[in-house]
């Protein structure tokens, strides 16, 4: 029997999941909620759900509907209250990334899931871009031995973005940055133990403080890492849609570079070689539908749990205060306050 959804957050990211359940004969859209009645008409005009499935309130929407989870695809600033209403009645919730704008209210989720037996997945999706998983598959398999440091930068145009994005502080953590961070641990299967963070604006920028930031990173194995990201740079409108990324895994037997979706392994000794990331068999959101079908039903524990996002939001909330109080802050450490 399909898995029966609502979704929360007719925007377009909202749409990309609705998108994504059509296509999937494992799951069944219920109904779709939002608090915008013009976001629920361009859904149901674009044929994603009829108007018997429009709902402006989620408890309305559960009432009435028989589902059995919840995708949350809301602002930002607005995942915590259909997080903690759909776990409450012990429904399963997948909700986009950032799990919350807190640690203090993800930390309350999770137990709040574990209470009720409930799952929870966060949609940190770039895990699943096959760039990252070819990275961590040839870090795995020892091909770089032991890696002693990385560099990452991201560099992406001013371009047209959420009001709730846009009006945010550190923007770019909390739009880009998260995913970054969540994929350098994710790549070298590693926690982040220590953050040195700088949040800033460029002197032309018109965003508020931290369109753009640049942090230090220790991890628990002895890694170093280098992050800057910025919303706030030019001269490369016309590529990759305005984006640029960049990763140096450097190692004691080789050098990878990740370069968008190009991939170049430099051995010790050894010409470069382009390593090939292999075909895009499923879409990253298929990758967390299939997670999400596999834990109601065989309960299997999700590759990206609430529980297990739980470290990228302390690494989160510890850019913050690293960039507010200009000092290292150990991720671990804010964890255990709130536990």
């Amino acid at each position: 029997m399909a898995i029966r959804v609502v979704v929360v957050g007719m925007g377009p990211r909202g749409q990309d999941w609705l998108r994504e359940i059509q296509k999937t004969s494992g799951h069944e859209l219920v109904a779709g909620v939002d608090i915008n009645p013009a976001a629920l008409r361009q859904a149901c005009d674009r044929g994603f759900i009829t108007e018997k499935q429009c709902f402006t309130q989620l408890a309305e929407a559960l009432d009435q509907s028989e589902c059995d989870t919840v995708l949350v695809a809301t602002s930002p600033g607005n995942h915590f209250e259909p997080c903690e209403l759909a776990l409450s009645r012990g429904l399963a919730v997948m909700v986009e990334k950032p799990f919350t704008l807190c640690l203090r209210e993800a930390v309350e989720l999770v137990a709040l899931a574990e209470k009720k037996g409930a799952t929870l997945i966060v949609t940190q999706n770039y895990r699943y871009m096959r760039s990252f998983r070819t990275a961590r598959r040839l870090i795995s398999d020892g091909v770089l031995g032991s890696v002693g440091m990385v560099v990452c930068q991201y560099y992406r145009v001013p371009h047209a973005m959420s009001d709730s994005l846009a009006q945010l502080t550190n923007s770019i953590l909390w739009g880009a940055g998260i995913h970054h961070l969540d994929a350098i641990s994710y790549t070298l299967n590693e926690r982040i133990t220590g953050v040195l963070a700088e949040s800033f604006t460029m002197p032309y920028g018109q965003l508020p403080r931290g369109g753009s930031m640049q942090m230090l990173l220790s991890l628990e194995n002895g890694t170093r890492a280098v992050y800057s990201s910025t919303y706030e740079s030019s001269g490369h409108e016309f590529f990759e849609r305005g984006q640029e990324f960049y990763a140096r895994y450097v190692g004691e037997r080789a050098t990878l570079h990740v370069f968008q979706r190009w991939l170049i392994l430099c051995k010790n000794g050894k010409l470069p070689r382009l390593i090939r990331r292999g075909p895009r068999t499923l879409t990253e959101e298929r990758i967390l539908l299939d997670q999400l079908e596999r834990a109601l039903v065989a309960g299997e524990e999700p590759d990206c749990s609430g529980r297990n996002n739980l470290q990228t939001m302390a690494v989160v909330e510890a850019c913050i205060r690293s960039a507010s109080e200009r000092k290292w802050i150990k991720p671990q450490e804010l964890l255990d306050e709130y536990r």
